[in-house]
């Protein structure tokens, strides 16, 4: 409770050793009337002190150690580039770069920078992984490609490793290819497929975009696991073999979702079964390669994104969980089964362990065919 007096001459009530007016005249003090007299001071002892001054060290330890603990977060969730570049190993308008072109779009929204798409074809992707390994290390450009991407570790003569100079950052969908054949083929579904086979060796031709690809080691695969001998013809590209397989120069080929889908929809191909374990949801009366036991092509194709080696790994797992993130998305998952294919959400981890069991089946391909892929 507050003291007054009305005493106009009453002496200031601070102790002399600690009034702050001792050196002039005490201005707290009115010359008459009623006066507050002002509290004394409190006494701190020795242990209040020293508990003060304990806290006060810990409270600043504490905003030092939170300071550094949110630097390399910052680091990695301050989007440092003025605009990130994705390469992608093929031409416009096939699956691959259908659908980096969804994904960067969102990136580009979630960065709140550009997101530049490159399409630098040719050379079995060759031109386009060099191209990434031209860029500085600093997480401002990557590499979105298919899973195409673990056949480089059969190919010979490569001017690059393909396991030390690139990192895997995340996968963004799982993308199996089908098996079509001309819809004039007598075979209605796979099985009959390859009882005709069979009747007829070194009779069924299949189309492939290339010597090494994708399409031409399924087919490889196809003829081990199934005991027939279908004869691989190679084009430059998607576009010439497909039209040859609607044309009735070949008869077979192992071909993306994107490309399959709306060929099937039109009775221009006919398709018989898609490499994965599971049937798909955009092709649903179509059996899986697991579900007629050839285990061999029971791993799907996929979609995904790479960084050159020497980018941070704070920045390769930011990056990763935003791609994550992105493929979780409803309209991303939506757009992705319009590809035919399925948006995916895992780790790093997950991807490079895909990649590693891709690398040695086809490694396991190349050597019982015995084949020399340059």
């Amino acid at each position: 409770m507050a003291r007054y007096a009305n005493t106009p001459s009453a002496a200031c009530s601070w102790p002399t050793r600690h009034c702050p007016h001792r050196r002039r005249p005490c201005r707290r003090m009115p010359r008459s009337g009623w006066y507050k007299a002002p509290r004394p001071h409190k006494t701190t002892t020795l242990e209040e002190t020293t508990m003060m001054k304990h806290t006060m060290r810990a409270a600043l330890a504490a905003v030092a150690l939170a300071a550094l603990a949110s630097q390399p977060a910052a680091a990695a969730d301050a989007p440092h580039c003025a605009a990130i570049r994705l390469y992608v190993p093929y031409a416009a308008g096939g699956g691959t770069d259908v659908s980096a072109r969804l994904i960067g779009s969102k990136l580009g929204t979630e960065l709140k920078i550009p997101v530049i798409i490159e399409n630098r074809p040719g050379a079995k992707s060759v031109i386009a992984y060099q191209a990434l390994l031209r860029d500085p290390p600093d997480g401002c450009a990557y590499l979105y490609d298919n899973s195409s991407h673990s056949l480089q570790a059969v190919y010979k003569g490569l001017p690059y490793d393909p396991a030390k100079d690139f990192r895997p950052v995340a996968m963004v969908a799982t993308a199996p290819n089908v098996f079509v054949v001309n819809p004039n083929f007598p075979a209605k579904t796979m099985k009959e497929f390859i009882a005709y086979a069979k009747a007829h060796p070194g009779k069924v031709t299949y189309a492939s975009f290339g010597v090494g690809s994708t399409s031409h080691l399924s087919g490889e695969v196809l003829n081990s696991a199934a005991g027939i001998n279908m004869v691989h013809v190679p084009y430059r590209g998607s576009a010439p073999a497909v039209a040859d397989l609607m044309g009735g120069n070949v008869q077979a080929i192992f071909v993306d979702p994107l490309t399959a889908k709306p060929l099937m929809d039109t009775g221009k191909v006919r398709g018989l079964a898609v490499i994965g374990a599971q049937r798909v949801p955009s092709s649903p009366d179509l059996p899986s390669m697991g579900e007629l036991g050839i285990d061999d092509l029971s791993v799907p194709g996929w979609w995904g994104v790479f960084a050159r080696a020497g980018v941070p790994d704070a920045v390769i797992q930011d990056m990763s969980q935003r791609l994550a993130r992105i493929a979780a998305d409803p309209e991303v998952k939506e757009k992705m089964a319009a590809l035919g294919a399925q948006a995916y959400s895992g780790t790093t981890a997950d991807f490079a362990a895909t990649i590693a069991k891709d690398a040695a089946r086809w490694q396991k391909v190349v050597r019982e065919r015995n084949l020399v892929l340059e």
